[in-house]
């Protein structure tokens, strides 16, 4: 999504007025953090060494610092009796600093006041304070280890490149579903590489190397991207995009007009990732034995053969909750003439900053629009702004499309179609599959039901806000297949939940069974997503318990009207309507671990 840019001189003035409070109500001002008689600088050195010891130069690496200072630093611990240098047994060039008896009980003691400390800061603010002050903790934590790591071109035969090619391919044997063998791919040696044939970019943070990415430069104008590689640690932060602007970059200087890629149906993110940055889908323009997908992105500014919406098209927007607002945002980036209205006045104000005209009510909308787009929270709402007190269709609605995000049930779904047809009106299906971030990033999957010369001109107005769009048929095939999808969802929402339940029940480290989950044949982008939310603790919405259980209640009456059985749904439904039953509606899905918890009492 394209932001906004920042007010220089206010983003100074904010970050700096952070600095200060952070520095304040942690102690950094006093000369003796946390009452030992030392700086906070010493007592993190002591503790970064650590009771295994470290290395000098991987000290320096780790905490930034110069050799002199570093120096000192090591010098006045050794002085206090707490570490001891030595020189390595293999190389005396090379220094270790290892903690002493006394260093080991002092880490104990900081250990302990820190706790203090962080106790301290906690205990005045309420849950809800508390859990986002955590949140936003955890979000600095990550924005600012992102804003540390430095993207430069590198010798792709250095043993930097060479180290981060090799993790690339682990990645490929791990992910494919066929055994992956260096030797059979297309290749791109070293010397295609490097200029003037090509140019190879290393990501790295703190000197460790985390991410990749080259580009071969043909004569014919064609940037051809290989080898783009995020380390796990760093993924979240935005470094794929990072190192794909950047290569972008990179081949338009050196003369290439388009850019292309190659990529393996398994690698998910990798091709949302394409996709959300504006890359379309080709034939294939190589025999790499590993593609399943081709990819083509324009680098001179030629229009991209994405369907995009046609700027001259009057649409409106209703509804600018957790997910319309982020789709607003997105047709308005994309050039949509927009004019939305919502319930709250103050939701509309920021789409209306943002470019899109203020309907005064629903009606206004309609008068101002060729296509309305509606993304309510379910058919009653739907019904409050389309119909009148005697249930019929406003007949403000004729002449125009109106467009369905939002997930109803089929039936509901195919009475609207009915409904708005015998006013005059159009009506289409086009319910997305994800939640607020997909929505944010462009990556929804869009489902089409409808006429179907309406279908093909909604499905060029949502390209911007989806990687992928599939016309299902007529009314209601596309919210049936949506509710066919979230059978999965509710499911999937619910046995993560579950999962970290009995695993932090039995004492065991959440973050292991993270990286269990994150590396295995189940993962997936959204379990990746909460399986982080779960660790941290981080129970900010972007599908709420409230959401689901509405969905898994649509589920239930479909299957009930079709005469199916629905046990795991039915199982799923019940918990969560206890959560939303609890007060934690609001709260995102994977929150239902608060319930289980309850339950387990």
């Amino acid at each position: 999504m394209v932001a906004n840019p920042l007010d220089p001189a206010g983003a100074r003035a904010e970050l700096r007025a952070f600095n200060r409070t952070v520095t304040e109500r942690i102690g950094i001002l006093e000369d003796q953090y946390l009452d030992r008689g030392r700086s906070l600088a010493l007592d993190r050195l002591l503790w970064e060494i650590g009771a295994d010891g470290a290395e000098v130069r991987e000290l320096r690496a780790r905490l930034g610092l110069d050799s002199g200072y570093l120096s000192r630093m090591l010098r006045a611990l050794e002085n206090e009796g707490l570490i001891v240098t030595t020189t390595s047994g293999d190389d005396s060039r090379v220094r270790r600093a290892e903690v002493t008896a006394a260093g080991r009980a002092e880490i104990g003691i900081l250990d302990h006041l820190s706790d203090d400390l962080a106790d301290a800061i906690l205990q005045p603010l309420t849950p809800n304070q508390q859990r986002d002050l955590l949140a936003a903790a955890a979000t600095t934590r990550r924005l600012l280890t992102a804003s540390a790591i430095e993207i430069a071109p590198a010798d792709p035969d250095g043993a930097a490149a060479r180290d981060a090619i090799a993790q690339y391919y682990a990645v490929l044997t791990e992910r494919f579903e066929t055994a992956f063998d260096a030797t059979t791919t297309r290749p791109a040696p070293a010397e295609a590489l490097r200029p003037p044939a090509g140019l190879f970019l290393l990501a790295t943070l703190k000197g460790t190397v985390v991410g990749c990415v080259g580009v071969k430069l043909h004569p014919d104008g064609v940037g051809e991207i290989k080898r783009l590689w995020v380390a796990p640690e760093t993924r979240g932060m935005g470094l794929g995009r990072r190192l794909l602007t950047a290569i972008e970059d990179a081949a338009r200087d050196a003369g290439s007009t388009v850019a292309r890629l190659d990529t393996n149906r398994a690698l998910t993110e990798a091709i949302q990732l394409y996709r959300s940055a504006g890359y379309s889908e080709i034939p294939a323009f190589n025999d790499e034995p590993y593609a399943h997908h081709w990819f083509e992105k324009p680098l001179t500014g030629q229009p991209s053969t994405t369907p995009r919406p046609t700027p001259a098209e009057r649409v409106g927007f209703i509804g600018l909750g957790l997910m319309g607002t982020p789709m607003a945002r997105r047709l308005l980036d994309a050039g949509v003439r927009l004019t939305a209205w919502t319930r709250s006045p103050a939701a509309l104000q920021p789409i209306v900053d943002a470019g899109a005209a203020a309907g005064a009510s629903p009606e206004g909308v309609f008068a101002a629009s060729d296509t309305v787009i509606v993304m309510l929270r379910n058919a009653g709402a739907i019904d409050a702004v389309l119909r009148d007190e005697s249930g019929a269709i406003h007949a403000f609605v004729a002449g125009r499309t109106i467009v369905n995000t939002g997930t109803i049930s089929p039936a509901d779904s195919l009475k609207l179609a009915d409904d708005i047809a015998a006013a005059g009106g159009t009506y289409v299906e086009a319910p997305v599959s994800g939640s607020r971030v997909p929505a944010e990033t462009g990556t929804l999957v869009g489902l089409l039901a409808g006429p179907p010369d309406a279908v093909e001109r909604v499905r060029q107005l949502i390209g911007p806000l989806c990687s992928r769009v599939e016309v299902c048929g007529e009314v209601p095939a596309a919210l049936t297949m949506k509710l066919s999808a979230n059978v999965f969802l509710v499911s999937l929402l619910a046995g993560l939940a579950e999962s970290f339940h009995f695993a932090e029940a039995h004492s065991m480290d959440l973050k292991v069974l993270r990286s269990i989950l994150d590396a295995g044949q189940m993962a997936s982008p959204l379990s990746r997503v909460k399986t982080d939310k779960l660790v941290r603790g981080d129970m900010t919405p972007q599908a709420s318990i409230a959401d689901v259980h509405v969905n898994a209640e649509l589920i239930q009456d479909a299957a009930a009207a079709a005469g199916i059985a629905s046990p795991l749904i039915d199982a799923c439904a019940q918990l969560f309507a206890g959560g939303v039953v609890a007060g934690d509606g609001g709260l995102d899905a994977v929150a239902i671990v608060r319930t289980l918890a309850g339950l387990s009492r």
